[in-house]
């Protein structure tokens, strides 16, 4: 065992997943030639100290809390190079704002986004994961899988029975 191993093993499961990220992000930087700054690690950082899904405010928000101020321009520009490297995902959730999620290795991402309130519900179904796992596609290597359920939600259906109830009352 070497030492970055005895290290990696000390670690938490988070910060072995920083501490991942952190050499992509640097080996990505340095494959194309981008400038290694501690705003974009304070920016990896913060991706990484987030859970589930955020957005630039959040992102923001959580490098304010933790004393690091970065300008909009190097926060957006970090985002990209993220994503080019396959450290976060953008969903396609809204059209007005973008939404981010990091990627944990090859685990599959599963949601449930309503049609109407546009609420957004992580699916944790092991059945769905082992299927979206286990499909192998061919001459391509996926570097991450998401699986997007559309529909209504049981608050939504909720109100449109009781709205059909009234018309039909009428």
């Amino acid at each position: 065992m070497n030492k970055n191993t005895v290290t990696l093993c000390r670690m938490s499961d988070n910060e072995q997943l920083q501490a991942r990220a952190k050499l992509l992000f640097r080996e990505f930087l340095l494959t194309h030639k981008f400038s290694q700054t501690k705003e974009r690690y304070a920016i990896l950082r913060a991706v990484y100290q987030l859970e589930g899904i955020f957005g630039v405010a959040d992102l923001q928000r959580q490098l304010i809390e933790s004393n690091f101020k970065v300008s909009l321009s190097a926060l957006y520009v970090t985002i990209g190079l993220l994503e080019q490297a396959n450290l976060i995902i953008r969903h396609p959730f809204s059209s007005s704002q973008s939404l981010y999620e990091r990627v944990v290795g090859d685990r599959p991402c599963s949601y449930q986004i309503c049609n109407r309130c546009h609420s957004i519900t992580r699916i944790t179904s092991r059945e769905l994961s082992k299927a979206v796992s286990s499909y192998r596609p061919r001459r391509f290597v996926p570097s991450h899988r998401v699986v997007y359920v559309y529909g209504v939600c049981p608050q939504c259906e909720k109100a449109s029975r009781k709205a059909r109830q009234l018309i039909l009352d009428l």
